[in-house]
């Protein structure tokens, strides 16, 4: 689904002002990304991220819409996101862009719940005591989900990062049973894990001879459900 932001220029309130459309919120932190991590200096310093929805920029240091064009930058984006300058401020209009109806920003090192996409009233959830992870539609837990690199904390999130997913109360991690595919927390967190993994590779399977809410175990699987943060 399409998601959009504001850019502004930062050194007055009229000029300069673009709604950018992209492919999809991916893509958005995807391009955030490749500009703020960009070789061509005067992009890094001034295009700025507010919040998902809102950026400044320094036009005359950088624009913002150049990124599309300008190589090594953020060109491989050209067919995936598009800048409409907007009217200026003098009696003209001002473009809204459609709220959403649920938006997490997906910031490293940042406490989230992880919920089923399909079924947003059923989480992840450990019990105290037992290693396995459930999903629930009464309980909840909270973890940390953080890039596995150093000097990432704050960073966005993209698709690629290698990702590490700790729990907020103890130091066990989302691990996972190589015989079984088991979804578990320990000591030790799953090497190579990546957030795009964490979206559409795990799924729930039902428990035998059991009854009650916890009934179905979370696995590790290439044909998973989609999950989000929340």
């Amino acid at each position: 689904m399409v998601f959009y932001a504001y850019v502004k220029q930062i050194t007055d309130d009229w000029s300069y002002r673009y709604v950018i459309t992209f492919a999809s919120r991916e893509i958005a932190d995807e391009w955030w990304r490749a500009v703020s991590t960009s070789t061509v200096g005067s992009f890094v310093s001034s295009v700025q991220r507010v919040n998902a929805h809102f950026y400044t920029h320094n036009i005359l240091v950088a624009n913002s819409a150049t990124s599309l064009t300008t190589a090594g930058v953020a060109n491989q984006f050209i067919g995936k996101v598009f800048f409409t300058l907007m009217n200026d401020q003098v009696g003209r209009d001002l473009s809204i862009i459609p709220p959403c109806d649920h938006f997490t920003d997906h910031i490293s090192g940042n406490s989230f719940f992880i919920r089923s996409k399909v079924s947003p009233h059923e989480y992840w959830y450990c019990a105290q005591g037992d290693n396995s992870v459930y999903l629930s539609l009464t309980e909840r837990t909270r973890f940390f989900v953080t890039r596995d690199s150093q000097g990432t904390a704050g960073s966005v999130i993209i698709g690629s990062d290698d990702i590490i997913i700790t729990l907020t109360t103890s130091n066990l991690s989302i691990n996972v049973v190589t015989a079984s595919g088991q979804v578990i927390v320990s000591p030790d967190s799953k090497s190579g894990l990546k957030f795009s993994d964490l979206l559409n590779k795990f799924t729930a399977r039902p428990l035998l001879n059991q009854l009650g809410d916890k009934t179905r175990k979370l696995f590790f699987t290439d044909n998973g459900e989609e999950w989000e943060l929340a």
